[in-house]
């Protein structure tokens, strides 16, 4: 699917529907039928205000996320309330906020973000009527924060400009419903049943997944690509989504995905920790597949490949290697995990199965933080050290330029690689990661 950001076509204004210190507000019935493109001017508003944004963006937001959800407390089962109670979503949103203004005047460098944001949207089923709600509290929140900083000729800027932005939301959304439904996926959940449950580690376990429903198939998807799986949480008293990596590749009738109980004690994953309480048998709700981080379609199976993990970052990159492999067994690919030791390696299996296969052009690369006294170097591990792409050596294939540099894992981990990479020459463009944090993929 292709993103584009073309304005939509002029058209007249409507009167005014409300006033706030001079500033119009939004209301909540809908999408506008008259979303206009920006001016310069409203664009140099916009500019203008990012400084303002960088220092006060996360209180508005804060404010936003607490008064919306006030007043439409049907929106809890959509927002993430362990990101909520961190602060994270506030953040989060502040910083994109802020990059919109920053990038005002040429938002293609944002477009990567809007398209993993559009894929997350369409996970969660997020329908063009929310983002009226969202228009409301926004610009409301900017001016409770801002108050008679906020002259009409800023208020007017930035609900143009958040309706713009917008509007290549909704219709980035609707390509990728349309898309899923194509492939046989469908918009917002289905209940599935969980059919078996399979114990990995202490801490994760794989959960395969069936429709309850026989005329339901399951539908494609790219190896990479995550579901949202959607649960009751009894603590809250409504249901909660979260994302979860497709951790094989398609198989009939089954999605299977491997989630890590979460035994933070400070803000714990809620969903994670609900689905390891439940059992075989179990219904969940599911959307379809979703997510631009995948190999390419265009993906050359003769083109080195190496992905790069850390924990539970392996349940996109084992899909993938398995693919790739499957496509072509002589492929030259490279596969590193860095985890603590084997009691929390839940491919363990899964790679020691590839390795016994003619694979001429496999490497793996294993590194244990904390190895057990029972393990041997060599065996079980090959580093006791973090993640290190020295340590890789030839097998990271830096002579060649069609090498593509796939990496999954917490921020930190992707941030050190990062580097580590571009540090041998490797260039962006080839260098694609997820990371794992709140409320994202795991």
């Amino acid at each position: 699917m292709t993103l584009t950001l073309d304005p939509p076509a002029p058209a007249a204004p409507q009167p005014d529907k409300g006033h706030r210190c001079g500033v119009d507000m939004p209301m909540e019935d809908g999408v506008p039928n008259d979303i206009v493109p920006l001016t310069d001017a409203q664009k140099a508003v916009i500019k203008a205000t990012a400084p303002v944004l960088a220092e006060h963006g996360e209180t508005i937001t804060r404010h936003f996320y607490k008064n919306m959800l006030l007043a439409h407390p049907e929106l809890r089962e959509v927002f993430s309330h362990s990101a909520q109670k961190t602060g994270h979503q506030a953040q989060v949103l502040a910083q994109a906020v802020h990059a919109y203004a920053v990038h005002i005047h040429d938002l293609t460098p944002l477009l990567p973000t809007v398209l993993r944001i559009a894929h997350k949207h369409a996970s969660l089923h997020i329908t063009p009527d929310q983002y009226a709600v969202v228009a409301r509290h926004l610009i409301q929140a900017i001016v409770d924060v801002l108050g008679e900083a906020v002259t009409p000729e800023i208020g007017d800027a930035w609900t143009s400009g958040y309706w713009n932005l917008a509007k290549i939301f909704i219709d980035t959304e609707r390509g990728i419903y349309n898309d899923g439904v194509a492939h046989g996926g469908w918009e917002g959940f289905r209940p599935f049943k969980i059919a078996k449950k399979d114990d990995a580690t202490e801490e994760i376990s794989h959960f395969y997944l069936e429709p309850i429903n026989p005329a339901d198939r399951v539908p494609e998807f790219t190896p990479g690509q995550y579901i949202s799986v959607m649960t009751d949480i009894p603590s809250l008293g409504y249901k909660q989504a979260r994302q979860y990596s497709l951790s094989d590749v398609p198989r009939r009738g089954q999605l299977r995905i491997s989630v890590r109980r979460d035994v933070n004690n400070t803000h714990p994953g809620l969903v994670s920790n609900a689905l390891h309480k439940l059992h075989e048998g179990s219904i969940v709700e599911v959307a379809s597949p979703h997510g631009e981080f995948h190999l390419a379609p265009q993906d050359n199976p003769n083109s080195p490949l190496v992905l790069l993990a850390a924990g539970i970052g392996q349940t996109p990159l084992y899909p993938m290697l398995r693919a790739s492999l499957d496509r072509n067994p002589n492929r030259r690919i490279t596969y590193a995990t860095v985890i603590k030791n084997n009691k929390t390696h839940a491919f363990k299996q899964e790679i020691r199965k590839i390795i016994g296969e003619d694979h001429p052009g496999f490497s793996y690369h294993v590194f244990h933080t904390r190895p057990l006294d029972s393990e041997l170097r060599g065996i079980d591990y090959h580093h006791p050290t973090r993640l290190s792409t020295s340590k890789i050596g030839g097998s990271l294939y830096l002579a060649d330029p069609t090498t593509q540099y796939f990496l999954c894992g917490p921020p930190n981990f992707v941030v050190d690689v990062v580097a580590q990479l571009k540090a041998h020459g490797v260039p962006e463009d080839r260098i694609h990661y997820e990371l794992f944090t709140a409320g994202s993929p795991a």
